[in-house]
């Protein structure tokens, strides 16, 4: 593959990435000329890179490798940005030693549809919450649609959330975009931002949970505590004490915890809006790599910083508790959904 040809587009709706799919391959100031190739792609994220590079590489062929023969890719909704162009880097570095291969993975938004799911107080729209997590944190570029429709105070509010979720991101409306040279310059390397560029990453990694220059009225919390949650205490507390307006309003929250009951597996924690979702990783809590305790990211507006930080403060272990160790804690009332089972090898759920 030759490095620097390739940007993906993704959206909740397939008709919106099409239409920006197609602004991006048309010539500036020349409607209906075309600069580059476009391609839809489905299957799993591997199988979507190995149609990208077959495509970049018939492209190769048919017009030569210094030709100007951008590709735009539209993504069918619900595909993993981030994999695909990680897998479309991982090929080009083995093939050509250089990684640049792709230039922006762009989003496309419904601002209306997102500003909903954030302050409606919906709470059983998980699948559509978490595909709109997912394609924020994994962007370099996010073209908002029909944002007229919001106050200007929710205007900021969103645009500021989607800064603090997205730091290296470009925001943009979408009738900016006329063409690909209305996107920002980029190296290519874009598949390096998807990796690591997520704001709970950086925040939970190295503290930074502004991108550069950035200043806006959201409140920010990370917290970070060695011991487990007791089940019945975090329950009473993300009822009582997360729920909007008991502590501010908590917009977006990620991360990793250990709960005592299931000590064998690492959970992962991730909210948009009054969804919550508490689910297991991959990853076995004696894992080397493991995260230890809880590392959760949280950003919303009027946060109460020191109140939601005691109320966590007050689910974890007690010393007493603690010692009292896994055997007891897996007899305690738990009232979250059971996790299935994952390493069967180990003869553990």
């Amino acid at each position: 593959m030759r490095p620097a040809v390739i940007t993906l587009v993704s959206a909740l709706h397939e008709v919106d990435a099409d239409r920006v799919a197609a602004r991006l391959t048309t010539r500036s100031g020349a409607p209906g000329r075309q600069r580059g190739h476009r391609m839809h792609v489905t299957g799993s994220a591997f199988a979507a890179a190995r149609a990208i590079a077959a495509r970049t590489d018939q492209l190769d062929r048919m017009c030569g490798p210094d030709a100007d023969h951008d590709l735009v890719v539209t993504l069918a909704p619900g595909a993993d940005t981030r994999a695909v162009g990680m897998l479309l880097a991982n090929a080009a570095r083995s093939e050509h030693g250089d990684d640049r291969v792709l230039r922006h993975a762009v989003t496309v938004f419904r601002a209306d549809d997102v500003a909903h799911l954030l302050w409606s107080d919906v709470d059983d729209a998980f699948v559509a919450a978490d595909r709109v997590a997912a394609l924020v944190e994994y962007s370099t570029v996010i073209a908002l649609d029909r944002f007229a429709g919001l106050t200007g105070r929710r205007r900021r509010a969103l645009v500021a959330l989607l800064h603090r979720m997205a730091p290296h991101a470009v925001i943009v409306a979408l009738d900016r975009v006329h063409s690909a040279a209305d996107l920002p310059a980029s190296n290519g390397g874009a598949a390096r931002l998807l990796a690591t560029g997520a704001g709970w990453m950086r925040a939970l990694s190295s503290g930074a949970d502004l991108g550069p220059g950035t200043r806006d009225d959201l409140v920010t919390l990370r917290y970070r505590e060695p011991l487990p949650f007791h089940p019945g205490r975090l329950a009473s507390v993300i009822k009582d004490d997360l729920a909007a307006g008991v502590n501010g309003r908590v917009l977006r929250s990620r991360g990793f915890f250990r709960l005592a009951s299931r000590p064998d597996h690492v959970g992962s924690w991730a909210s948009f809006g009054a969804m919550l979702a508490l689910d297991p990783t991959a990853n076995p809590s004696w894992d080397e790599d493991a995260p230890i305790g809880q590392a959760i990211w949280f950003v919303g507006e009027r946060l109460d910083v020191p109140g939601i930080e005691r109320a966590l403060d007050g689910a974890l272990l007690t010393p007493d508790e603690l010692l009292a160790g896994p055997d007891l804690w897996r007899t305690w009332a738990d009232p979250f959904p059971a996790w299935p089972a994952l390493d069967h090898e180990h003869g553990r759920d």
